[in-house]
């Protein structure tokens, strides 16, 4: 999450300061804020012609006016992606020359809906791959109600105060799959247990999963426990909405577990499964007893 302070003149003697909030989808899953709800979290295109859509919901009481541009994202070994700025190269094919967003600005009104429609019209003779790009849904903070404000004094005998609206745009990405058949290979690569402590209420399990082929994966990563050969399994933990795209090869993720410790010959299982295109796709599991 990167967030930004800007200031804007208001009326005096009060300073009005915009934060900027740039949310990430690598980094969270259903929707990005209470205060505005974006579906689906990822978008795939196979089809020229293929058109699909993205839903706002607006569940606040003020509209928001959001400008709708592509941007490219870099996706790091623990799934936080990291905007590449304009002009740069990429280390994967960008899709945005072959898509096509309407409309450009929306207002969504309080307690509504609106749609944004995506559109894979390819240029020209596309080569079969994966392509993808980031879609910013970029509030207009002047004309969209904050999603929280709060004053802050600038000291006794100062006559500053500090108004502080926070403002979040979102970015989603958009992946075209032209002409791309099979599946992606992704391994459970290592698996660190890391004990509950004086700071971490539970214990956790760091999961390296490692990925080859042309095409991204899309899953979950579960943790299931039996603590006894007839006993229940439980699941434990889980993490959804997991991409690992082709020019990363890895990623690292840390799954916090609902115990704090496990009965000695207790089962663990680690499972990373496909969703999306790839439901009913078991990629690689691992099973370990607690000594």
């Amino acid at each position: 999450m990167n967030t930004t302070l800007s200031a804007r003149p208001a009326a005096l003697p009060a300073i009005q300061l915009l934060a900027m909030m740039f949310v990430s989808f690598f980094l969270i899953s259903g929707s990005a804020h209470a205060e505005m709800l974006v579906s689906p979290i990822r978008l795939l295109l196979t089809q020229p012609g293929e058109t699909a859509n993205f839903i706002l919901r607006n569940p606040s009481n003020g509209p928001r006016t959001y400008r709708l541009e592509w941007i490219e994202q870099e996706q790091g070994r623990h799934g936080v992606g990291s905007r590449i700025q304009e002009g740069a190269a990429a280390p994967h094919p960008q899709a945005s020359p072959h898509l096509r967003v309407t409309p450009r600005q929306i207002t969504v009104e309080p307690n509504s809906n609106q749609t944004v429609r995506v559109s894979f019209r390819p240029d020209g003779e596309l080569p079969p791959g994966e392509y993808r790009s980031h879609l910013l849904f970029r509030v207009v903070p002047e004309v969209s109600e904050p999603i929280s404000r709060q004053e802050i004094s600038g000291g006794e005998g100062s006559g500053v105060t500090l108004q502080l609206d926070m403002q979040l745009s979102i970015s989603v990405p958009v992946v075209v799959r032209h002409q791309l058949d099979g599946t992606p290979a992704v391994r459970i690569a290592e698996i660190t247990p890391l004990p509950a402590s004086a700071n971490e209420a539970n214990a956790r399990l760091m999961v390296l999963l490692r990925h080859t082929g042309n095409a991204s994966s899309f899953g979950r990563v579960t943790v299931d426990l039996q603590k006894a050969e007839n006993a229940p399994v439980e699941r434990i933990g889980q993490l959804d909405n997991i991409s690992i795209f082709p020019d990363v090869g890895e990623r690292e993720l840390t799954v916090v577990l609902r115990e704090r410790s496990f009965p000695s010959g207790s089962m663990i299982r680690v499972a990373y499964e496909g969703s999306a295109e790839y439901r009913g796709t078991l990629w690689h599991e691992q099973i370990m007893r607690v000594r």
